[in-house]
């Protein structure tokens, strides 16, 4: 457990650790503080906590993680998050989506809204917090258990060079040498689209309510759909 001065060399650690998996800072460490990520006690969004005053520990442990990379110490959700959705393969081929993995099933430890946000590894009893326990059908940052009618996530990214994928639609996909080049909309290391290819849970600048969704990674959302697709 992390107290007193300890805090900040773990949040420093946290920093580089985010940025060698993939979620990305931009280079501004100190965004997360000023984001509704921030749970503790100075947090500025209406849920956050009664007492607790440390940040980071809400996401991660600096031991005994529940997954090593990277050092994730929120509990983890069990449900399944997909029943109807399908995805066209790097062949062609229309396959059932996967279930969320990686980076993607971290943060659906809180966003799917079964797990309390207090409830954290190591802890004697689950953080309190103000506003809610957990995130609810109907609160900000709900997405419920059914990721159906939401973009796949979880998927590896297929080579829009491998032949006229998607030729019935409006949209294709770019060449995956071209998507990689990006780095700023990042597939994660073994080639998939996850939750942190397009937000950035470290960083919020870039919100702007009904038009720029909350930790996306680039001014506007057309800019981070265009990472991957191209028009026809």
């Amino acid at each position: 457990m992390i107290r007193g001065r300890a805090t900040l060399p773990l949040c420093l650690t946290l920093t580089c650790l985010a940025s060698t998996f993939g979620l990305s800072t931009h280079g501004d460490t100190g965004d997360v503080a000023s984001s509704v990520h921030n749970l503790s006690v100075s947090g500025p969004g209406e849920v956050r906590a009664l007492n607790e005053t440390e940040i980071c520990k809400f996401c991660h442990i600096p031991h005994n993680a529940v997954v090593p990379e990277p050092l994730w110490g929120h509990a983890l959700s069990n449900v399944k998050h997909y029943e109807t959705s399908r995805i066209r393969t790097g062949k062609g081929d229309i396959i059932p989506a996967p279930q969320p993995d990686g980076s993607s099933r971290l943060c659906l430890s809180c966003h799917d809204g079964t797990v309390a946000l207090g409830e954290i590894a190591g802890e004697p009893r689950t953080i309190q917090m103000a506003g809610a326990q957990r995130l609810g059908r109907g609160r900000r940052g709900h997405l419920g258990t059914d990721l159906s009618g939401s973009h796949p996530i979880s998927f590896v990214v297929p080579d829009g060079n491998r032949g006229a994928l998607d030729s019935d639609r409006d949209i294709g996909l770019r060449p995956l040498g071209v998507i990689k080049a990006d780095r700023t909309v990042r597939l994660d290391d073994r080639g998939k689209m996850q939750c942190t290819t397009c937000h950035d849970a470290h960083a919020d600048r870039y919100y702007q309510p009904g038009r720029v969704p909350r930790f996306w990674v680039k001014p506007t959302v057309g800019e981070v759909c265009l990472t991957c697709h191209e028009l026809r």
